[in-house]
């Protein structure tokens, strides 16, 4: 029999550590385009941590993005920094959704696969606008170059 007169214990604390520990430990493994760690002082760094945040406060997984990680064939929102002379001269983070690799390697459902990432890339795209990223296609395969946000634009939205 559960005792309900007995005062239940805040959990409040706990849930602020566990949280801030989902945020480090999306923010700890962001990488570059070549797949380096993201060093503290790139000028892409802060807009990329906060991204991850981001993602990580909506539900999604972080994808581990170099291929070598032993976490990287799970897949889940893949955050790169792209240096201005990859994108047409704009420097920003891609935002891209990757399948598991049980659906990657399994050639008789390309079709699932490219659907799938086709979905949820466009998925990524309402994700970034709720939390009011400037985002735009980059490349062919559904990804989202983020430039900024619009609270750090005067002249976004307007």
């Amino acid at each position: 029999m559960i005792d309900t007169d007995s005062p239940q214990p805040d959990l409040g604390p706990l849930r602020a550590a566990a949280e801030a520990e989902a945020v480090a430990q999306a923010a700890c493994g962001l990488v570059s385009i070549d797949g380096c760690r993201l060093a503290d002082n790139d000028p892409l760094a802060s807009l990329a941590r906060r991204i991850a945040r981001s993602v990580t406060e909506a539900g999604l997984p972080l994808h581990h993005c170099p291929r070598h990680h032993p976490l990287y064939r799970l897949g889940g929102v893949c955050v790169l920094a792209v240096p201005p002379g990859l994108a047409d001269g704009r420097a920003g983070i891609t935002v891209s959704w990757t399948p598991h690799n049980l659906l990657v390697l399994d050639w008789d459902r390309y079709g699932t696969y490219t659907g799938t990432q086709q979905a949820m890339n466009t998925a990524l795209a309402g994700v970034l606008r709720a939390f009011g990223y400037l985002a735009a296609p980059f490349g062919s395969g559904g990804a989202w170059l983020v430039t900024g946000h619009r609270d750090d634009d005067p002249g976004a939205g307007r």
